[in-house]
């Protein structure tokens, strides 16, 4: 499962009034692997579904694992 549908089937359970699916919490485990848009996505969920941060002190290594992205400096050729 993509992190982007991932995000957006935890989101349509929520709307829904159910529980996501435990193939959703699983792919959701594997946040740190993801990239910079699906990491920016998930924390905007977050304020919508705090509950979408399983894990005390995510959104910290969410905000770590977002420094280590604007820290790469890519050189320009002008």
């Amino acid at each position: 499962m993509t992190p982007t549908r991932t995000i957006q089937a935890f989101i349509d359970a929520k709307k829904e009034n159910q529980t996501p699916s435990e193939e959703v919490w699983n792919a959701l485990k594997g946040y740190r692997h993801w990239n910079e848009p699906d990491l920016i996505g998930l924390r905007n969920v977050s304020g919508y579904y705090p509950d979408i941060f399983f894990e005390p002190g995510m959104d910290e290594t969410i905000s770590k694992l977002l420094a280590k992205f604007t820290e790469k400096v890519v050189p320009h050729k002008f």
